[in-house]
């Protein structure tokens, strides 16, 4: 399949996919979204590669979904948006159970749809130069994709809290001491890092690496009450109210959001 939203590289083991918009700090459109789920897919049916390290074109990681694209919904439509949330959660789920071990290299903007990306990663290497938020709610949405419970086994409840409800910036340092990432380093160091680890991982063995990695990610609390069945229809809903429209068109009109008061009867 040829890709434009992603660039693929190969050699030997390891693949090395970078996010590819860089004019936007590679937010995320409907494009890149249907060719990361298409990708992973061939990756699910790939026996030779076994590292997978996900960065992004230029100076950022991953600046959340273009507001302007068909990403989140098409034409705000509700049932658009409940088919595209499914298929977010598609992205991760399959991200997360690669048999690949899988390492993002985050630097420049990691927000909303980036830093689901990033917690479906086995590994996290921050740039210094790296920020860490999730505006979400602030655009009239919830973190969605089923990564909630992925960033509440890293980080603790109280700090997935912070994160969402405050929506404030972490720092590189301020996502490792979170548990968020797993090293922080220079930002020239940043990809001679991943190879690195990737290099101490490959003396691991091929099956051994495999079977350790499914055996963490079944201890993992993540999936327990697993809401990826409930999000398609919640985000159906805060469609029907209208909250993601008007979040993103404050957004893009740089003005703070009105949210309609609601009547209690």
């Amino acid at each position: 399949m040829t890709y434009e939203r992603l660039l693929v590289e190969k050699k030997d083991d390891v693949m090395r996919v970078s996010f590819n918009n860089p004019r936007l700090h590679n937010a995320m459109d409907g494009q890149m979204l249907e060719e990361l789920v298409a990708l992973l897919h061939e990756l699910n049916r790939d026996t030779v590669t076994r590292f997978v390290v996900l960065t992004g074109e230029g100076k950022s990681f991953m600046a959340g979904v273009d507001l302007k694209s068909d990403a989140m919904s098409v034409g705000s439509d509700p049932s658009s948006a409940r088919m595209r949330q499914r298929l977010g959660q598609e992205l991760v789920k399959t991200l997360r159970e690669l048999e690949q071990i899988t390492v993002a290299a985050v630097s420049g903007a990691c927000v909303g749809a980036g830093l689901a990306i990033a917690v479906a990663c086995d590994l996290r290497v921050a740039a210094e130069d790296s920020t860490w938020s999730l505006p979400n709610t602030s655009l009239g949405y919830f973190f969605s994709w089923a990564c909630t419970p992925l960033l509440v086994s890293l980080v603790g409840p109280g700090n997935a809290k912070d994160l969402i409800l405050t929506r404030r910036q972490l720092t590189a340092a301020e996502a490792v001491n979170m548990n968020l990432a797993n090293v922080s380093v220079s930002s020239d160091a940043l990809m001679s890092t991943a190879d690195g680890i990737v290099e101490r991982m490959r003396a691991g063995g091929p099956v051994a690496m495999r079977m350790a990695k499914k055996l963490v990610n079944a201890a993992s609390p993540a999936w327990f009450g697993d809401v990826s069945t409930a999000e398609p229809e919640l985000i159906e809903r805060l469609y029907a109210e209208g909250e993601p429209v008007e979040g993103n068109a404050a957004f893009l009109a740089r003005r703070p959001p009105t949210w309609a008061p609601k009547e209690i009867s």
